[in-house]
C-alpha cells in the first residue's frame, strides 16, 4: 500500500496494550453523480446527495493528511466541488500526486 498523494509506502496500524500507531487513512471515494431522494417530512423538498457510482479506495499517509492543501482537496471531493480523481470515458482513472509546496 502506498500514499495516493506522495507515493510513500504506508505501514499497517500497530496495536499495543495501551496505545496504537496509525500510519495511513483509507479514503472511500470515486466517481459520483448528484442524486435526490424524497424527504418524508411534510412541505420539505427533496434532499440532494452525491451518489458513489464507481467506488475506489485510496490510502493517504498521516503526513499528507495533515497538509492543508490536501485536506482542502479531500473536502472539495467530499462536497462535490472538485473530484479527486478524473475519470476518462474508457473508465480509466487519471491520478497523480499533489506537488509539495
Amino acid at each position: 500500500m502506498q500514499c495516493f498523494h506522495c507515493g510513500r509506502e504506508v505501514r499497517e496500524t500497530i496495536h499495543r496494550q495501551k496505545s496504537y500507531r496509525v500510519d495511513y487513512y483509507r479514503l472511500h471515494t470515486g466517481q459520483t453523480e448528484w442524486d435526490f431522494f424524497l424527504n418524508l417530512k411534510q412541505d420539505a423538498g427533496p434532499i440532494r446527495y452525491l451518489k458513489l457510482t464507481q467506488p475506489i479506495d485510496l490510502f493517504t499517509c498521516i503526513a499528507c493528511y495533515a497538509r492543508p492543501e490536501i485536506r482542502q482537496r479531500l473536502d472539495d471531493d467530499f462536497l462535490g466541488r472538485r473530484p479527486l480523481l478524473e475519470v476518462h470515458p474508457a473508465g480509466e482513472h487519471k491520478t497523480g500526486p499533489i506537488a509539495k509546496s
